[in-house]
């Protein structure tokens, strides 16, 4: 595999036996088996991800996982409105798109709590 030529050589090795571990165990198409290889030549393990995100308990998610929830997204929000696509893309996720939820409907932060934030904490 050709790696990011900045890459330590013990990163490379690392990260080329997890891809041969990972596509021996993990059924995917030759798409989803192109789009791990460049992500893994391009420095990243097949353990993380793109986006960021992680299961309850601070396990990353694989970034096969993302790439294919990308992809279904993407596929199915072709020809959507950005209205459209987000609200298919909140509810693919579980998340409603309600009104109350909104981010002005937090706690307001008044300019006591702004000059002293830990005032008031039992710690």
């Amino acid at each position: 595999m050709k790696f990011n030529k900045y890459l330590p050589e013990e990163t490379r090795t690392l990260l080329e036996e997890q891809y041969k571990d990972y596509i021996k165990h993990t059924p995917m198409t030759k798409k989803e088996q192109r789009a791990v290889r460049e992500w893994v030549k391009d420095g990243h393990s097949v353990y993380e991800n793109s986006s960021g995100g992680w299961y309850d308990g601070g396990v990353p998610i694989p970034f096969l996982e993302v790439y294919r929830d990308e992809e279904y997204i993407r596929t199915h929000t072709k020809g959507m409105s950005t209205d459209e696509a987000r609200k298919f893309a909140l509810n693919y996720y579980g998340w409603d798109d309600d009104d109350n939820c909104s981010e002005s409907s937090g706690p307001i932060l008044d300019d006591e709590f702004l000059k002293n934030p830990t005032a008031g904490l039992p710690f």
